[in-house]
């Protein structure tokens, strides 16, 4: 979480079952000085957490003096007050590193004293509410919990609604970035990730903060418009981004609540309880609504209604077992056009012994002692597995042959249901790449699919092309793998889709520029996916850039139509992750995730579904040129993840990178 998000808070409000309305206390602040919050007194409001020593405070930039300003709208604080009077709080953290104080005069700042409970029960009947935020005292409109153990939804609700910004004073909250043009036909649910650092008061409904180590959910509860409800795949109506037509209709994604949540763990999780819709049309709100939730615990993903990532990136980032960036002993290698791993099934896992078969005799790099080497999980059927797309790296101490020796242990154990493969990979010293690879081998149900390296310095790839186009083939993902994909909860995964291969980038210093393509040889910035699911055909984890009329769609499987179920079936965009310490020239167009059918012409780019010539039912085309009903069939995008600890020059406008 940003900002330094580090607890649940103390508890000190002990097991509450009931609860008032208001549970926060408001006050407006008028100056700040590093760690002195000066605050106005006389709009303070009285709620469960009051103004002392010891309480938790957000403090949040809930508006704006001008449509011009709007660089730190949604910025916030979480601090502890160590010494409180009517008129100033001293607190534990410098709140000019969230927002400078030469720039106070330019927006309307709040601190809003938040509740630590131990245990809170909402139950049947209990609804919390705040205060409509005031266009004369700038406070209220914003609910801020905690609980140091369990936060439990038995049929109570938080209540947003009309709660936020007086829509008759939209100017104090205006469009940003973040809410791109505001057009609910158009846009989507990406910016939901935004939410973690950008936590915006809409003008019309309110915004729900909460912290709880544990949350039980129900069905019946609702954070937001309680008189709605969010459902999978549920976009509003048809003048709100794409619809189902199960799901209530007259909602808009304008003007909506914000909703962001943090626990350890989450029992029992609905998107029915994620109502962040606005019922009122979207001409009298401003603002995109959003939910961002950060848990240990896997949710299913749902980028258009809520996005999703877990809690402890660095022990994620441990899982891939990296200790460095290979030993180069490769040497220096430039624009090589031969297939650069060596692969083989895995048959048997027995602690660090694995037995193998099928090697192939190609790759720079071959399997054997002394090799780097990625254990790589697949899916061999149609069962969801977790596990799918799980990858640790090792080095080889011995090889007999059939059985390899490895040194690490591995995340999980092989199941009947799953299927490995390891592959070796070339240690490079330098990398240096202008032309075009696609030597990557197909996969072929067992093996193959993923280009890896490892490069101890540069790894220059501008102007080179990684291209694995139509290289996959697995069930990993598609129709038969998990029902959603999105970059937030899959940073841990490497999958291989049906359609195009993966790729795996480790390098100390990256280099690339907009010539640059990894994946496939189409522009990452230029296609968007289709809008409405039609045909049983579904986009991928759709996003913003590039040209054309509609973005991707919401992560469903990359299914092909019900006219020529039997066509098209390699659909799915590749999948690429990169570790490096230092990228250098960073850009959209290098990262080509997009999902078509290769064979029968180029992949849509970017991070949405279409294709340029593949594009949805005649309508809502994916790309630039008109859809058929025939080829009805552009598929899912693939996902991109990258760790780095240092980004030069680069340009990820309109992406929906996790970086």
């Amino acid at each position: 979480m940003s900002y330094e998000i580090s607890s649940y808070g103390n508890g000190g409000l002990g097991d509450v079952t009931s609860v008032t309305t208001t549970i926060n206390s408001y006050a407006r602040v008028t100056g700040i000085s590093s760690t002195t919050i000066t605050i106005n007194s006389t709009t303070q409001m009285d709620g469960d957490a009051t103004f002392s020593a010891g309480a938790k405070v957000l403090i949040h930039v809930s508006a704006s003096t001008s449509t011009s300003y709007r660089t730190y709208l949604g910025r916030y604080l979480v601090a502890t007050i160590t010494n409180a009077t009517s008129t100033a709080l001293t607190i534990d953290k410098d709140f000019t590193q969230i927002l400078p104080a030469s720039e106070l005069n330019r927006y309307y700042v709040q601190a809003i004293a938040i509740p630590q409970y131990k245990n809170l029960t909402l139950s049947s009947g209990t609804i919390i509410t705040p205060p409509v935020f005031s266009a004369s005292t700038f406070v209220g409109g914003i609910v801020a919990l905690m609980c140091s153990e369990t936060l439990t939804f038995a049929g109570g609700h938080i209540s947003l609604a009309d709660r936020g910004i007086p829509v008759a004073s939209k100017a104090l909250r205006p469009v940003t970035n973040y809410d791109v043009q505001q057009d609910t036909a158009t846009y989507a649910g990406w910016e939901n990730s935004a939410t973690k650092d950008y936590f915006m008061l809409n003008a019309g409904d309110g915004a729900a903060f909460i912290l709880a180590k544990n949350i039980n959910c129900n069905s019946a509860s609702r954070i937001g418009n309680i008189s709605t409800y969010g459902v999978q795949f549920y976009r509003g109506s048809s003048t709100s981004v794409t619809y189902n037509e199960n799901a209530p209709s007259g909602v808009t994604n304008v003007g909506g609540s914000t909703i962001l949540i943090a626990a350890q763990t989450i029992a029992n999780f609905t998107p029915r309880m994620i109502a962040k819709y606005r019922t009122a049309s979207s001409a009298t709100g401003q603002g995109i609504c959003r939910c961002y939730i950060a848990s240990e615990t896997k949710l299913r993903n749902d980028e258009g209604l809520y996005a999703y990532d877990c809690l402890n990136s660095a022990s994620r980032f441990r899982n891939f077992n990296i200790k460095n960036f290979g030993n180069g002993s490769v040497g220096d290698v430039t624009n090589p056009t031969v297939q650069l791993n060596n692969y083989a099934s895995i048959t048997a896992i027995s602690g660090r012994k694995l037995t193998y078969k099928g090697q192939t005799t190609a790759g720079l790099s071959q399997i054997g002692a002394g090799s780097l080497v990625m254990i790589h999980y697949i899916q061999k059927t149609s069962t969801f597995n977790e596990g799918v797309g799980r990858f640790i790296l090792a080095n080889v101490l011995s090889d007999n042959g059939t059985v390899l020796t490895i040194d690490a242990d591995l995340p999980f154990d092989l199941s009947s249901a799953l299927g490995a493969q390891v592959i070796s990979i070339p240690q490079f010293n330098s990398f240096r790449l202008s032309t075009t690879n696609s030597a990557t081998p197909k996969f072929d149900g067992t093996k193959g699919g993923i280009c890896a390296i490892a490069v101890k310095g540069v790894c220059n790839l501008s102007g080179g092309i990684i291209d694995v186009t139509n290289k996959g083939g697995g069930n990993a993902y598609g129709r038969n793998g998990l029902a959603v994909i999105g970059n937030s909860q899959n940073s841990d995964k490497l999958p291989i889709g049906q359609g195009h291969g993966s790729v795996f980038i480790l390098a100390q210093n990256l280099t690339m520029n907009t010539s640059t393509r990894i994946g496939n040889t189409s522009n990452g910035a230029l296609v968007h996916g289709y809008r409405t699911p039609v045909y049983g055909n579904y986009g991928g984890s759709g996003a913003s850039g590039g040209t054309g009329t509609y973005n991707g769609g919401y992560g469903s499987n990359g299914i092909v139509g019900s006219y020529y179920t039997n066509w098209f079936t390699h659909c799915q965009g590749a999948h690429i992750m990169i570790v490096a310490d230092k990228i250098t020239g960073f850009n959209q167009n290098a990262i080509s995730t997009g999902g078509g059918y290769a064979g029968y012409c180029p992949a849509g780019a970017g991070y949405s579904a279409g294709n340029p010539w593949l594009g949805n039912y005649c309508a809502y085309n994916g790309g630039t040129a008109t859809g058929h009903y025939y080829y009805s069939s552009s598929g899912s995008a693939g996902w991109a993840f990258v760790y780095c600890n240092e980004s030069v020059s680069q340009n990820t406008a309109g992406t929906t990178l996790a970086l």
